[in-house]
């Protein structure tokens, strides 16, 4: 369901993530990896992210003032969210 709106709607947005199994990714992969996966899908462009903190860091400063519809399926913990999504500061309003 929530693939099928992402879908519908993404048009609307100057760039688009949808992470699937954040928990289960997050323990096979670590944060790093799925911030990197973000940046390639908002930014068309690979980044490499050593570390979480510097990853939050990187996203904060690129994706500052752009529309970005970001989806995060199976979320289990506050941190997760915070390293991937950050803030509404992060991005553009709407």
């Amino acid at each position: 369901l929530a693939w099928a709106i992402y879908d519908k709607i993404s048009f609307n947005f100057e760039g688009k993530s949808f992470v699937e199994n954040v928990r289960e990714r997050t323990s096979q992969f670590g944060l790093n990896k799925l911030q990197e996966q973000i940046l390639k899908d908002v930014l068309n462009e690979g980044i490499s992210v050593q570390g979480v903190q510097e990853g939050r860091n990187i996203m904060r400063k690129k994706l500052c003032g752009k529309k970005i519809l970001l989806v995060l399926d199976d979320v289990d913990h506050k941190y997760q969210l915070e390293m991937l999504a950050g803030d509404t500061t992060w991005f553009k309003p709407g």
